[in-house]
């Protein structure tokens, strides 16, 4: 049975309601976005809950059970990334009350839920490190934790997975090194331009095609492997 086949199936099980809801979650989303715009935060949240809502009850869970296992990492990846902004956007919502930071900080673990591992990484934590840098943000420590477990917690390491893959000594060796530069000053800074860079030059080497290959094989991984050996040492 075909993936298109199975969801339709699965689809019609679920009753009308909520599947009319999940079609028009999309709505919600961009009436959201333009009250958080225009400033009108208290409909904007609830627009971003109902957004949240929806796609909740579309697979069978409350919001707050939420996660990117219910999603197709590649196909909907658009999807994730949109979840993560909404999350975002809540999470300093309700960061401006001090009777909800609670529920900042909430938001803030499915913000780095839905964006650690994903290809979009890198953007979001940039993203939030300008947050905190301008310290708009009431509970600060909050968005510094969600940062570094963005930045420094995530089992990411996007060059090492794209040449050896996940669980490869040589990206474990590499993960391990970044947890021991962490206490030092200029190893979060190397940790934070490899956030910045990596993406960004794996998804030149997949669209590379062949040639993206080659330079693989013969410069990425071999350059990986005497590092891993070297810092192995650290």
């Amino acid at each position: 049975m075909s993936q298109d086949k199975k969801a339709s199936d699965e689809e019609k099980q679920r009753p009308e309601r909520v599947v009319n809801a999940y079609r028009d979650r999309l709505k919600a989303l961009k009436q959201a976005r333009q009250y958080y715009s225009n400033g009108e935060i208290p409909k904007a949240v609830e627009r971003y809950s109902t957004y949240l809502n929806n796609l909740a009850s579309y697979f069978g869970v409350t919001e707050d059970k939420l996660t990117p296992a219910f999603f197709d990492a590649e196909k909907e990846i658009s999807e994730l990334l949109l979840i993560s902004q909404a999350y975002w956007d809540l999470s300093k919502a309700y960061d401006r009350s001090p009777n909800l930071h609670r529920e900042s900080i909430r938001c803030l673990e499915q913000f780095v839920k839905f964006t650690n591992g994903f290809k979009y990484q890198h953007i979001n934590a940039q993203m939030l490190r300008k947050f905190i840098k301008r310290k708009q943000a009431h509970n600060l420590k909050s968005f510094q934790n969600a940062y570094t477990k963005i930045q420094v917690e995530s089992k990411g390491c996007f060059i090492a997975t794209y040449s050896f893959g996940e669980n490869h000594s040589v990206t474990n060796d590499l993960r391990l090194f970044k947890q021991r530069i962490l206490p030092y000053k200029i190893g979060l800074k190397f940790i934070e331009i490899y956030y910045l860079s990596s993406p960004k030059l794996v998804n030149y080497f997949e669209k590379a095609g062949t040639l993206g290959q080659v330079i693989n094989k013969m410069v990425l991984r071999p350059s990986l492997f005497v590092f891993s050996k070297l810092v192995k040492k650290f």
